[in-house]
């Protein structure tokens, strides 16, 4: 099959065989699952008992007002209790996840 694709092409492909839930598009492409990301919920937070997700949304975005930024999650989710999920995947440790929680949360319109 190789032998048909061209040098870009062939470039995408192998770009796309080493991808792993690291990689947006895949984590996004298996968040959108309902069944994985419930399962990926109720494993991050038990305590939460969460019984099934109702939306899954890829790339949501909040809009910001006129003195924010917008914000722009990997995954939102709902739950069947109308509790808001906002999934992020950081793969490396940049120091500012409780900056940017706290911005999350003054800025989630939901």
């Amino acid at each position: 099959m190789d032998d048909f694709l061209t040098p870009t092409e062939r470039h995408y492909a192998t770009k796309w065989e080493q991808m792993t839930i690291l990689d947006d598009p895949i984590f996004g492409t298996v968040m959108e699952n309902e069944r994985l990301c419930q399962e990926l919920l109720r494993r991050a937070l038990p305590e939460l008992k969460i019984d099934t997700v109702k939306l899954v949304e890829r790339q949501h975005t909040i809009v910001g007002t006129l003195t924010s930024h917008a914000v722009r999650y990997d995954v939102y989710v709902r739950d069947n209790r109308q509790r808001n999920f906002a999934v992020e995947m950081q793969i490396a440790d940049q120091k500012n996840l409780p900056y940017r929680l706290r911005y999350y949360q003054r800025h989630d319109g939901h």
